[in-house]
């Protein structure tokens, strides 16, 4: 056991990342807890679970408007890393006021012409909700309310990035959790309202409970030692450090738009396909069975940039080191997943009522399958975007885009389930984990003898 604990908590690397997966485990908990106790509480908020459907597919599909930031976050994390070891408070700086131009730039772009374009569209037709249940009207109201939310997020949001690049990833999952219980707290305490009244109030609830807490992270973090006198100026605006955070995120952006069309398109596949009525179904599985992936992801957030650093430190060794440790535990989170598989109904059962839903074990195994998967890929995304090694990620992720659309168009004209969005993921989502496995693992192998990592091959 000593030994264990000198290989991997031994250095100061090892410290600080264990401090920030312990407090987001912590708070992160606390997370878990009020999401679990979110979606009965929005079961009988609604009443309906066609209108709870549509709430849920709406946000599923404006939050793709937060990856559309070109990977100004990502490529701006990345770069901070080796200017705040520097300590360049210049360099510092011009990244971060170059990055919240750009941002802010994209923000009012597509705000002004999506706010144009939306009262022409049909939202009733695209979520698949009668105008007798919610009215066109209603449906536009949540829709701008709902997109300004992701809007504000979306430039806000920037300062997470320069939280991971200062590995206090704790603070975003505190954020996080500030955020869920604000939204828990008024669904509980809000009085009774007419269905679409529900809808207009919770959208507008909603703005401030996740933009709030975005706003007061922005500026304490400018107040901190590290970041002090670095305050984003348009002084300080530099084409050279815009051009390279946006050449690095690059490739971010596209494999972020490519890993949200493979994975947050399921609800609205199911909505438009199947029909909102079994999205909750579909998010009880999900829930459940997306509990390992994340925790998991606690451990991996401050991976990312801990893995940057050391690259900049060069010191290969340890993330070697933690690639076989993290490739260990996804081993025990795949075994605990299928032991979750016999308990699901006894579960659900005390979670949302006797049988409120019958639990298919065949679809059990595939979420455990699912959830395994998405564990794996998640700590081989980690280590691939820490080194800045995304290329192979972006061939996977682009054919797997154009395979999930032609596999559901097809099956689904031959079987109706959603079950086969799950699947689909699942297909897509192995070869791409078998193949960057070896990537690494031949990386990994290559040292040369002061420890750097060769990673020109």
């Amino acid at each position: 056991m000593k030994n264990l604990f000198q290989k991997y908590f031994s250095n100061e690397k090892d410290k600080v990342v264990i401090k920030n997966i312990l407090a987001a485990f912590f708070i992160k908990g606390g997370a878990l807890l009020v999401s679990f106790i979110n979606l009965p509480a929005f079961i009988r908020y609604f009443d309906n679970e066609e209108v709870l459907g549509v709430w849920f597919a709406i946000f599923s599909v404006l939050i793709w408007i937060l990856t559309f930031d070109f990977g100004i976050g990502n490529g701006l994390r990345n770069k901070l890393v080796g200017a705040v070891l520097r300590n360049d408070k210049t360099e510092i700086r011009q990244n971060i006021s170059s990055a919240y131009f750009v941002i802010g730039a994209i923000t009012v772009i597509v705000s002004t012409i999506c706010i144009f374009v939306f009262q022409y569209i049909n939202w009733n037709s695209i979520f698949n909700i009668s105008e007798e249940l919610v009215s066109a009207e209603t449906m536009y109201f949540v829709i701008i309310f709902a997109f300004i939310t992701v809007m504000l997020q979306f430039f806000l949001r920037l300062i997470s990035f320069i939280l991971y690049a200062l590995q206090k990833s704790a603070i975003n999952n505190f954020m996080a959790l500030i955020t869920s219980v604000l939204q828990l707290t008024f669904i509980l305490i809000a009085p009774s309202f007419e269905l679409e009244t529900s809808l207009k109030v919770l959208s507008i609830v909603y703005l401030l409970c996740v933009n709030l807490p975005l706003l007061v992270a922005t500026i304490y973090v400018f107040t901190t030692p590290e970041l002090k006198g670095c305050f984003p100026s348009i002084n300080y605006i530099n084409r050279e450090s815009a051009r390279d955070i946006m050449s690095l995120g690059g490739i971010f952006f596209w494999n972020q738009i490519m890993y949200t069309a493979i994975i947050q398109t399921n609800l609205i596949l199911i909505t438009n396909l199947i029909g909102p009525g079994s999205i909750v179904e579909y998010q009880v599985y999900y829930k459940l069975f997306m509990i390992a992936g994340m925790l998991f992801n606690l451990a991996l957030t401050p991976m990312w940039s801990a893995i940057t650093k050391a690259l900049e430190e060069k010191d290969g060794k340890w993330i070697a080191k933690y690639f076989g440790l993290l490739n260990k535990l996804v081993i025990i989170v795949t075994i605990a997943q299928f032991l979750l598989v016999p308990l699901v109904q006894y579960i659900v059962n005390l979670w949302l009522g006797q049988n409120y839903i019958n639990i298919n074990y065949l679809y059990a195994i595939v979420f455990a399958i699912f959830g395994s998967i998405f564990v794996f890929q998640n700590v081989l995304s980690t280590f691939a975007c820490g080194l800045g090694k995304m290329k192979l990620q972006a061939y996977f992720y682009t054919i797997g885009v154009i395979f999930k659309f032609v596999f559901i168009n097809y099956i689904t004209s031959i079987y109706t389930d959603w079950i086969i969005m799950v699947i689909a993921d699942i297909i897509i989502l192995a070869p791409y984990c078998i193949v960057q496995t070896l990537v690494l693992k031949r990386m990994f192998s290559k040292f040369t003898t002061n420890s750097e990592l060769k990673l020109n091959v």
